[in-house]
């Protein structure tokens, strides 16, 4: 897939593919390819969160994806771009309150294909982090 990070910020994660090597035969780009770089970010997103948590004393967390919905709007003719926003404090708040109450959590994230400004893709997934 050729995945690359352009930002990791307070806001979002974006990460980006070249189409080269995702394209379809219609030489658009590939929507599985579309559907995994927005998971993708996604995951990277709900990692983020819990690479403060396991330090030594803490357990090892597994993070999996429960379920996701793609609705594709439109083709994507150039290169790969996937933005997932952060959830807010008070929904990060909620789900580290329930893995440390439960030993596991459920996230629901947002994550979009973007190209010249338009939505293509548009991914809700929902990521379950437990020990």
């Amino acid at each position: 897939m050729g995945v690359g990070v352009e930002v990791s910020d307070d806001r979002a994660l974006v990460l980006t593919a070249p189409k080269e090597q995702n394209k379809n035969s219609l030489n658009t780009a590939f929507g599985g390819s579309l559907v995994a770089l927005a998971t993708l970010a996604g995951y990277g997103v709900v990692w983020e969160l819990m690479k403060d948590e396991t330090k030594a004393e803490k357990p090892v967390w597994h993070i999996v994806v429960k379920e996701s919905r793609a609705a594709y709007r439109r083709p994507v003719l150039g290169d790969l771009r996937a933005i997932c926003e952060r959830p807010a404090q008070a929904a990060i708040a909620e789900f580290k309150d329930a893995l440390a109450r439960y030993g596991k959590a459920k996230l629901k994230l947002h994550a979009s294909i973007i190209e010249n400004g338009n939505v293509a893709v548009d991914v809700q997934a929902a990521f379950v982090v437990s020990r």
